[in-house]
């Protein structure tokens, strides 16, 4: 069974694009943020980040799931313009316009031979932007968009379960440890640069 939690978040943050760009790319320093992430390793050799995420499932049992992917940045177009959604096709951006720069960490092609840790470990995929795009006032705005697909196999009793019902369920337990670590990350931003409130949403659904 596949499922898909989605969140969202934006801020404005009191530094300038350059200050900022830096800031977030800075892919392990973000991550260890995440009350969730147990450990964030970039594999050189294999080109990818290998992020290992721990948390309970409603029974309390222990879940660890892993994802690889690559960091790439891009240019964005005219700044105030809402960026698509992490699986959505970019558009193009006119030449001159150029005012942002958005961050991606995207789901590696293929999942690299070497021990994963955990006791059977779900191995995940993930594709998060985060979109810089610099103000008139010197500040900067900020998306942070995130898909995080999981497959689970279904044993008894779970299998019991009519399996949409299952998927609702499931997929708002992972909206819930999204948003939670969403508002951790930028609990730690807000620390480090002094910000205005953000403004949070989180959303999931089936694959």
């Amino acid at each position: 069974m596949e499922v898909v939690g989605r969140s969202q978040a934006k801020v404005i943050v009191e530094s300038c694009l350059h200050d900022s760009v830096t800031y977030f790319s800075e892919h392990e320093r973000i991550l260890r943020c995440n009350p969730y992430c147990a450990n964030v390793i970039h594999l050189k050799e294999h080109g990818v980040y290998q992020w290992v995420f721990q948390v309970n499932d409603p029974r309390d049992n222990p879940i660890t799931a892993i994802f690889f992917v690559r960091q790439d940045e891009e240019q964005l177009g005219k700044s105030g313009t809402t960026p698509a959604g992490p699986l959505a096709p970019e558009a193009p951006v006119p030449a001159g316009t150029v005012h942002g720069k958005c961050i991606r960490w995207s789901n590696a092609e293929a999942v690299p031979d070497i021990h994963l840790p955990g006791e059977n470990p779900f191995v995940g995929k993930a594709d998060t932007r985060i979109c810089l795009y610099h103000l008139d006032d010197g500040r900067t705005e900020v998306h942070f968009e995130t898909d995080i697909t999981l497959d689970f196999t279904l044993t008894f009793p779970l299998n019991l379960m009519p399996e949409g019902i299952l998927k609702f369920m499931t997929e708002a337990i992972m909206s819930k440890i999204m948003q939670q670590a969403t508002e951790s990350m930028l609990c730690q931003v807000q620390a480090d640069i002094c910000c205005t409130s953000p403004q949070l949403s989180s959303s999931g659904e089936a694959g």
